[in-house]
């Protein structure tokens, strides 16, 4: 029977906003994160579902404690990295050290080893595949960082769709999640979580998943905690306050950002009726334990 895994990409908005307008990452608005975070584990725990949630360690640094009220929920808990960079701009060395540092952080908070990653944009594309040999060097078993597909800012084209525990060049193995895709008049189209779950209309998000199902494929869904708040998001309460700022551009930035935003919670509530729910964790074991391992493809 296929599953499908529902992943958080847990960041927090306005932290985020300031790293890349303003170029330094601060503590978070508070209030923020904490109730985006409680809509989240209480629409799990009303549907039954135990989730993934990929940890960003600057955001657990200033936040430890939903960290562990996420843990304690009975949520897996995986690494998003450190700083929330795009991994093929950094060298190998600096690679390991943001994966490193976050393990460090967040295994330290919750008291238990981690077990998965997902690269921040989905960064981990042809030209840096050497992360995986450094996660598994990290004694992580998976990652779930590779769109299987060639997209403006990140995917791998030809990559294999399917859930596969690889053998890398040091030898060691480590089981790849990709995203979902679905394919439409004869193209392949990214339909798994964050914009385009937003831009898509219910009608169809059930039609892509329960085709999905039907054909006994995985499937893996990714979401943000912005995406469930129930408050309007505004760009400019994250400008510095003596900062100066276009009314037009920020009204822009606010269209984008809330544009169909208040219909994600039905659409996932309906696919979380509709699916059977696993964890990565969960998901990574069972092709360990049901599969052998095969050379990772050469691109």
């Amino acid at each position: 029977m296929a599953s499908a895994t529902m992943s958080i990409d847990w960041e927090d908005f306005g932290q985020m906003f300031g790293k890349y307008r303003f170029g330094e990452i601060t503590e978070p608005i508070k209030g923020t994160i904490e109730r985006q975070t409680n809509i989240i584990l209480d629409l799990f725990d009303e549907n039954n579902t135990k989730a993934t949630f990929f940890i960003l360690g600057v955001l657990a640094k200033y936040r430890p404690q939903i960290v562990k009220q996420i843990a304690a929920r009975g949520h897996e808990i995986a690494l998003h990295g450190q700083n929330h960079e795009a991994m093929f701009t950094l060298t190998p060395d600096k690679a390991y050290e943001d994966v490193s540092t976050s393990q460090k952080i967040v295994t330290d908070i919750i008291g238990a080893p981690v077990y998965g990653y997902r690269a921040p944009f989905f960064s981990l594309i042809k030209d840096n595949l050497y992360l995986l040999e450094i996660l598994s060097d990290l004694g992580l078993i998976y990652d779930s960082s590779i769109f299987p597909m060639l997209l403006p800012r990140y995917g791998i084209k030809n990559f294999p769709t399917t859930d596969t525990l690889y053998t890398l060049s040091n030898n060691k193995h480590i089981v790849e999640l990709p995203m979902t895709t679905a394919t439409f008049l004869n193209k392949q189209l990214p339909v798994s979580g964050g914009g385009y779950m937003r831009l898509m209309p219910a009608p169809l998000i059930k039609k892509v998943f329960k085709n999905i199902g039907a054909n006994n494929k995985d499937s893996m869904i990714y979401m943000h905690p912005y995406e469930f708040d129930t408050q309007s998001i505004d760009v400019s309460s994250n400008y510095p306050k003596d900062a100066e700022y276009s009314k037009i551009k920020v009204a822009a930035l606010n269209f984008r950002w809330n544009i169909f935003r208040p219909t994600i919670t039905d659409k996932l509530r309906s696919l979380l009726k509709q699916n059977n729910f696993i964890t990565a964790r969960e998901k990574a074991e069972q092709i360990i334990n049901n599969n052998n391992p095969v050379n990772f493809p050469q691109f």
